[in-house]
């Protein structure tokens, strides 16, 4: 089966290896050719443009940053939509609005081409392992043929019903993600100002009734403030005003969201943007008077 891979970045790159790895053939487009490279050393294809990533393919997969670049590339001038000259079916696996999935795949519903929004939750190293889990909307006879795609680049896959839910079920996946990293640096904030080691504090935790796996993954960074973006923190700051904006046209209450909402924000704009979500606990910390790790000092105004 021949597919078509648009966005070979952070995300994008390791899924599409595990789709030549499991077999498929696969021609890549980025707007950054160098990064399609790594393919081309395992055998697959190098799109100059959205036209010739598209030409005779049987699967489109796009895995791009947000809406406005999802929109761009499947209607925008020379996009998906442009280049629809034959049957395929598309897949976004990007995380965006539920209104931007249903948008897209209106569009390409009435060129005659069916298509699922199926955003993926778990982070680069997820990808390279291919352990993400798929999230998927849109017509069923359509997920049923894709499986096997989807699960080449996946440990597991949920079908959540029509077009638009795979969007809106990784919008609840994130909310819960972002919350539980504001909650682990809350609680690292209270440990710092109450002089607790973070690293006996961080050990305690691993070993409570609230360890979880993704503790587990973020601890080394926490300790070591170093923070190697495995989901960069302005795209977590991005999903959150996704799902505020969710919230508020269906009438949700969600403080605890809008005040993490809050703490990411203060963060990208204060030099975290391109750091691991976890980097939110060094924004609250700077926020508390912390001046750095080699002191372990606050500045607590005594």
């Amino acid at each position: 089966m021949r597919i078509g891979f648009l966005g070979t970045g952070t995300m994008g790159l390791p899924m599409a290896e595990n789709l030549l790895r499991a077999g498929y053939s696969v021609t890549a487009y980025n707007r950054s050719p160098e990064k399609v490279q790594p393919l081309l050393q395992m055998g697959g294809k190098q799109a100059q443009n959205i036209a010739e990533a598209v030409r005779n393919q049987d699967v489109v997969i796009s895995m791009l940053s947000d809406d406005s670049a999802v929109r761009e590339v499947y209607l925008g001038n020379g996009g998906v939509a442009e280049n629809a000259k034959h049957s395929f079916v598309a897949i976004d696996m990007s995380t965006v609005s539920p209104g931007t999935a249903l948008e897209v795949q209106k569009h390409m519903n009435q060129l005659g081409i069916a298509m699922l929004d199926a955003p993926v939750s778990g982070s680069a190293g997820a990808a390279k392992e291919a352990k993400l889990l798929v999230l998927a909307g849109g017509p069923l006879e359509t997920y049923e043929i894709t499986r096997p795609i989807l699960a080449a680049m996946s440990q597991a896959q949920f079908y959540f019903g029509p077009g638009g839910n795979g969007a809106k079920a990784k919008l609840v996946v994130n909310l819960l993600l972002a919350l539980t990293m504001q909650g682990i640096s809350e609680a690292l904030v209270l440990a710092e100002t109450l002089g607790l080691s973070r690293s006996n504090v961080l050990d305690m935790l691993s070993q409570s009734s609230v360890a979880s796996p993704f503790l587990g993954v973020k601890k080394q960074m926490l300790i070591d403030e170093s923070f190697p973006p495995a989901f960069a923190l302005k795209y977590m700051r991005k999903d959150l005003n996704l799902i505020l904006q969710a919230a508020t046209e269906r009438e949700a209450v969600l403080p605890a969201t809008s005040a993490a909402f809050a703490s990411y924000t203060s963060a990208m704009h204060n030099g975290f943007a391109e750091d691991d979500l976890a980097a939110v606990m060094m924004e609250l910390l700077r926020q508390s008077g912390y001046t750095g790790a080699k002191d372990s000092s606050f500045n607590l105004g005594l």
